[in-house]
C-alpha cells in the first residue's frame, strides 16, 4: 500500500519488535510486541492504498493505535508528530504511546486515558510528556476510537499539542481526578528512569487552563482523520466515527470488546475464548500461541466450535467429559489427542473454564492448551503437572478479572468537574 515518505513498511523493518515501551533507554522484550506483518496488515486490510496519501497531507501532530494488537502498538506516525517529539518514524511504530511518558507525568491522567480506552470512547486530557531528548512539554492529547460497521472499534486516532503556558485561559470542561486508588505496576506504566530531564522550574510549570480555541482545534483534527480513515475504507461505508451498534450488541454478535483483547493479547499461552451465547459456542478469539500450535490462521479458527480439533484417534471419553463440563458451567483438565491443521496429532493438556461476568452469568470458556507430545505427564496427582497448571489457570483468572471489570459498575473511576467558565 501507499505510505507517505518514510514508508511505514520501511521504518517498522529495522525496528526491534519486542513490546517497545519506556524511554530511549528501556529494554524491549517483557511483553511480545506487534509483529511486522501485523503492523502493515493493521492498516492495509481496513483501508485502501489512499490511506497513506490521504493521512500524509494532514500537518497535525497524531498517531493511529491498533488495541487488537500485543500492547496496542502505534502503526502510522505523522510528520508532525515526529518532529514535536524528536523521534525517528522507526523508534515509534510498533511501541505503545506511553513511551512518551516521563518521571513527572501524572498517574492520574494515563488512568482516565486507560479508562476511555476500555471504554471505547474519545476523551481529552492535558499530560506532561517527554521528548526523545528528555525535555518536558505540556500536551493537550485528544484521542478517539474509529469503529468497524459490527463495533468493533478498528484503531484509535490520537492528536497531540503542545500546550505553552500563555495560551492558558480555561479549564478542560469534563476533566477528571482518579480518586480510586489504582495498583499499577512500574512495568504497566513504563515510567522512565535513568534520564537526564531536568529543566528549568518555569518550563515545567502545569498550565492550570487550555485556551478553548486550542480545545476545539484539537477535537477538529480528531475530526478530520478520523472522517479521513472512514473514507479510505476498504469497504465502502465500513468504518464509521460513531459507534453504530451498542456495546451490548456488539457482544451479542461475537465483537471482543478493544479493553479485553488488549488483555488477551498479553497472555503468552495457547488459548482461545468461546461465546456460550451464539449458536453452537464459536471461537470468538484466538492467540497467536494457539496458531502457531495448530497451524491454523486466526481467520481459520474465529467463528468455528473447538472441535476442528479433533480426529479419528481423539478419546470420545474426553470429548464427553468437556461436554459434560460445559454443559455444568464448571472447569475441567483433560488430556486429550488433537490435531494439526496438517492433521499430525498431539497430546493436549487442555483446561477448560467459564469465565462469568459481573452479573453471574457465564460471558464465555477458556480453553488453554498445553502440547504434552514429548512429555508423559499424568492428568492428576504428579507434581510435574502444577507448574504448566498453574500457567493455565493463572491464564483464566487473567481473563476473568478483564470480564468482570468490563462490565462492572466501577469501571468508570472518573468524576466530573464542576462547568468551566467561559473566557
Amino acid at each position: 500500500m501507499e505510505l507517505p515518505e518514510k514508508g511505514m513498511t520501511d521504518a517498522a523493518a529495522k525496528l526491534h519488535l519486542g513490546g517497545g515501551s519506556g524511554g530511549p533507554n528501556c529494554s524491549f522484550g517483557k511483553r511480545r510486541g506487534a509483529k511486522l506483518e501485523e503492523l502493515v496488515e493493521s492498516l492495509s486490510r481496513a483501508y485502501n492504498e489512499k490511506i497513506g496519501h490521504a493521512l500524509g497531507r494532514h500537518e497535525y501532530n497524531f498517531v493511529l493505535s491498533d488495541p487488537r494488537l500485543p500492547d496496542h502498538p502505534i502503526v502510522f506516525a505523522s510528520e508532525g508528530f515526529l518532529r514535536m517529539s524528536g523521534y525517528d518514524r522507526e523508534e515509534v511504530i510498533g511501541r505503545n504511546c506511553r513511551f512518551l511518558q516521563g518521571p513527572d507525568t501524572d498517574r492520574g491522567t494515563v488512568v482516565e486515558i486507560r479508562d476511555a480506552i476500555r471504554e471505547e470512547r474519545a476523551c481529552q486530557v492535558r499530560i506532561l510528556n517527554y521528548t526523545k531528548q528528555g525535555a518536558p512539554f505540556w500536551n493537550l492529547f485528544h484521542m478517539a476510537p474509529i469503529f468497524a460497521r459490527d463495533g468493533r472499534v478498528m484503531h484509535f486516532v490520537g492528536v497531540q499539542t503542545p500546550i505553552a503556558c500563555e495560551l492558558a485561559a480555561e479549564s478542560l470542561p469534563g476533566e477528571v481526578a482518579a480518586e480510586d486508588s489504582v495498583e499499577e505496576t512500574s512495568e504497566e506504566m513504563h515510567l522512565r528512569d535513568g534520564e537526564d530531564a531536568r529543566v528549568d522550574e518555569e518550563d515545567e510549570a502545569e498550565p492550570a487552563t487550555v485556551n478553548k480555541a486550542v480545545r476545539q482545534k484539537a477535537a477538529l483534527a480528531v475530526q478530520r482523520v478520523t472522517g479521513e480513515l472512514a473514507q479510505c475504507s476498504r469497504v465502502r461505508g465500513d468504518l464509521v466515527q460513531n459507534r453504530s451498534v451498542g456495546l451490548s450488541d456488539c457482544a451479542a454478535k461475537g465483537v471482543v470488546s478493544s479493553s479485553l483483547m488488549l488483555s488477551l493479547t498479553r497472555i503468552q499461552q495457547s488459548l482461545v475464548l468461546a461465546d456460550p451465547s451464539l449458536p453452537d459456542t464459536p471461537i470468538v478469539h484466538a492467540s497467536d500461541v494457539f496458531c502457531e500450535l495448530t497451524g491454523y490462521s486466526r481467520e481459520e479458527v474465529v467463528g468455528r466450535n473447538c472441535r476442528f480439533l479433533q480426529g479419528p484417534e481423539t478419546d470420545l471419553e474426553a470429548v464427553r467429559e468437556i461436554r459434560e463440563a460445559i454443559e455444568g458451567e464448571r472447569p475441567c483438565t483433560v488430556r486429550i489427542l488433537n490435531y494439526r491443521k496438517d492433521n499430525t496429532p498431539f497430546w493436549n493438556h487442555l483446561h477448560v473454564a467459564p469465565v462469568r461476568s459481573a452479573t453471574g452469568k457465564v460471558a464465555y470458556y477458556v480453553g488453554v492448551q498445553l502440547d504434552v507430545s514429548d512429555a508423559e505427564l499424568p492428568m492428576r496427582g504428579d507434581s510435574s503437572v502444577n507448574a504448566p497448571h498453574a500457567k493455565q489457570l493463572s491464564a483464566v483468572g487473567v481473563v476473568r478479572v478483564a470480564v468482570r471489570s468490563l462490565q462492572g459498575s466501577g469501571l468508570r473511576r472518573t468524576l466530573i468537574r464542576p462547568p468551566a467558565q467561559s473566557s
